[in-house]
């Protein structure tokens, strides 16, 4: 790949791990079981969507 594709997926993943991170679950370590980890941010984005009204 060339240095400046590989710069925008960069940039691409970083964005998204910031969207993350705003919201305050995802901000803070999980303490829970990892098993679980999956079912939490499938909840977290749902909840977010709903809340915007989608």
């Amino acid at each position: 790949m060339a240095k400046r594709s590989v710069n925008t997926l960069r940039a691409a993943v970083e964005r998204a791990i910031a969207h993350l991170k705003d919201w305050k679950i995802f901000a803070t370590r999980y303490r829970g079981p990892l098993t679980h980890f999956a079912l939490v941010a499938k909840t977290v984005t749902a909840l977010a969507f709903y809340k915007k009204g989608r």
